[in-house]
């Protein structure tokens, strides 16, 4: 398919947005912070995979509201409206990424990417209690330090929000939730690199250990570090895969709209994408407050 430079969205557009060098100064500055000390690493992990965890639900929402835009997309080369529609092929480039997170495509197990989130937490317990740390081998110490306080279940709620839960089914929604998605890709494609750099470098053997051992989340073992490694872009690189999909599928949804429209919804996208940075700062910049 050719593209049309116009309707093309690119990561330089989006770094216009919003400030990456501050976000990965964020990161990193909660990264180091909180490995300083144990109970800071689990609990920043904790929190982590709390946010985290509501992307794959939310990136299928996305999926079904573009899948439901009947009539919206419409393919200009064909004049029978029943045989122009595109919205579901549009939605396809978004579903990808709800794919992964469902059942991971580098594995022959149903190995959500919840349920590896979950072992790669459960692995950092294992390792600071067979180190003697006794607040990881109470339960009760562990649900209260794993407790997600008020702010957290807000910015949770927003994820969907943002992946266009409860906005109508129409174009300006539908390309604001798009921009949504490729904030939460590009940028978690840059922390999920920095959290596997800076445990590598400052935690070597605890890095090694999560690396080699395994943990049996809803009857299936799976390694520890996984999770952080099939995003990370030094490994696997899921988080920048799924950025591709989703922008091709965005400029699709361009060639699916008239081209007077085409600015307006090009703002959309913008809105969605700065939406997705505040939400990201807010979390970074929270995560290891004690409450």
């Amino acid at each position: 398919m050719t593209v049309n430079v116009a309707t093309a969205i690119t990561i330089e557009e989006l770094k216009g947005l919003s400030s990456f060098d501050a976000a990965e100064a964020r990161v990193r500055e909660a990264l180091t912070s909180s490995l300083r000390d144990p109970e800071g690493f689990v609990r920043f992990f904790g929190r982590y995979t709390s946010w985290n965890g509501f992307f794959g639900s939310a990136v299928a929402t996305l999926a079904g509201k573009l899948g439901r835009c009947r009539g919206l997309f419409l393919d200009p080369q064909q004049p029978v409206q029943q045989l122009a529609d595109r919205s579901v092929y549009v939605a396809s480039f978004f579903f990808d990424a709800a794919r992964d997170e469902f059942d991971d495509r580098d594995t022959v197990h149903r190995d959500t990417h919840r349920c590896l989130a979950q072992s790669t937490l459960k692995g950092l317990i294992d390792w600071y209690a067979g180190r003697g740390v006794d607040a990881f081998k109470d339960t009760n110490a562990l649900n209260e330090l794993l407790r997600e306080p008020m702010w957290l279940r807000t910015l949770n709620a927003q994820v969907a929000h943002g992946y266009g839960a409860g906005t109508p089914d129409d174009l300006p929604a539908a390309f604001r939730s798009m921009g949504y998605h490729l904030g939460s890709e590009l940028l978690a494609d840059q922390e999920f690199s920095l959290i596997d750099q800076t445990m590598r470098e400052g935690a070597p053997e605890m890095t090694e250990f999560l690396r080699q051992h395994k943990v049996n989340i809803a009857g299936q073992d799976h390694v520890a570090y996984q999770w952080v490694s099939i995003h990370s872009g030094h490994g696997g690189g899921a988080e920048a895969d799924h950025f591709k999909w989703a922008t091709r599928g965005a400029r699709l949804a361009f060639r699916y709209v008239v081209p007077e429209l085409h600015d307006e919804l090009r703002r959309e996208i913008h809105k969605g994408f700065r939406a997705f940075a505040a939400d990201h700062e807010e979390f970074f910049t929270r995560v290891n407050q004690p409450t």
